[in-house]
Formats: structure tokens, C-alpha cells, sequence
């Protein structure tokens, strides 16, 4: 699952990610536009409150099912392959990207890895439009989309882009996106 989030997304986090159940079979990759002297301490308090494992991408690491990886600050997180499995690893920013940890290189590095039907991809509250090309190719490619509706995002610039373009599938208020995320993974077990 991949969640991009911005201005106004550290409260946003704290709402949904808490109340993803303790037995949630996906690894969790977030996207949230901080700088780096500010994401390993909302890491490491995410994780005192979250059911899930939470942690900061500061390394190469492989993912789990039941963990979020938060991406560092000032850079971004991508997947590659290793040979233990696919892996979160930080990569230098790329100018060719405006905000960073990048929404965009995120996706478009998951698509690469993994089959868009397998995914979930989650656009909350920010400014700009980090993510949404990205995200609407994930919705092409039979993935699920999710984006924050705009009556609870602080910007409804990044969800109301996905919404715009055609990519978010599904559009809910801040406080329905977690039964929507856990709906979906459980409809998708069943399948």
C-alpha cells in the first residue's frame, strides 16, 4: 500500500494509521513531504502509537507485511529488488521532482515491482500535485485509489488533483479512509 501526503499530513497519518489492525497482511510505504530532522522522530512516534511496526527509511530495508516505511526527509523512497525480496530504500532527491520524499518516484518505483491489482494507493491532504500522474496509472493498471475528500483535507491540492484526473477511485473524508484501506485489503484477501 502507498500513501502520499503533505501539508497537513502528520495529523492526517495520526488519524488513519492508527487504526490499521495489528494483523494487516500488506507493508505499508508513505510518501509525507518533511525534511529529514523531522522524520525519524515522527517515525518513532507513529510507532508507540500504531498497531503496525513504523520506521524511518534511513536504510535499505525489506518489506514486510504489517510495517510502514516512512520515507526520509530530503530524500525519497523507491522499491527495488534484492535478493531476499523487494526492499524501501532511500535515494538521493532528484531535482526532477519537486517535493520530497516524492509521491510520484514512489508509485512509479511500486509499478515497476509489483502488479498494480495487488495495490492500494492513498492521496490525503497537501499542496501540488506530487503523485496524482502516478497514482492514475496505478487506477489504470487495476490498482485501488483512494483520495481525501476535500471537506476534511487542510489542502485539497494533492487529493484533488487524483480526483481531477481521473485517477482516484474511491473519495472519502479523512476519517472513513482506514475502514476503506482495511474494506479493501480484506475484499481483495477474498478474491
Amino acid at each position: 500500500m502507498l500513501i502520499g501526503t503533505s501539508t497537513g499530513g502528520p495529523a492526517a497519518l495520526d488519524m488513519v494509521l492508527p487504526q490499521l489492525p495489528a494483523d494487516f497482511p500488506w507493508p505499508v510505504m508513505v510518501a509525507q513531504h518533511l525534511p529529514a530532522s523531522f522524520t525519524g522522530a515522527f517515525a518513532r512516534r507513529l510507532d508507540r502509537e500504531c498497531h503496525l511496526n513504523v520506521v524511518e527509511v534511513d536504510q535499505p530495508m525489506l518489506l514486510k507485511p504489517g510495517s510502514v516505511y516512512i520515507g526520509k526527509g530530503d530524500a525519497d523512497i523507491m522499491v527495488a529488488p534484492r535478493a531476499a525480496g523487494l526492499i524501501a530504500m532511500p535515494v538521493p532527491a532528484k531535482a526532477d521532482y519537486l517535493w520530497h520524499p516524492s509521491v510520484e518516484r514512489m508509485v512509479a518505483s511500486a509499478l515497476e515491482h509489483f502488479d498494480a491489482p495487488h495495490m492500494i494507493g492513498v492521496m490525503m491532504t497537501g499542496m501540488g500535485n506530487d503523485g496524482a500522474a502516478a497514482m492514475k496509472r496505478l487506477r489504470q493498471g487495476g490498482g485501488r485509489t483512494i483520495a481525501e475528500a476535500e471537506s476534511t483535507a487542510i489542502v485539497w491540492g494533492m487529493p484533488g488533483e487524483l480526483v481531477k484526473n481521473g485517477g482516484a477511485e474511491i473519495v472519502r473524508p479523512l476519517e472513513d479512509i482506514a475502514a476503506t484501506i482495511v474494506e479493501l485489503v480484506s475484499s481483495h484477501a477474498t478474491c
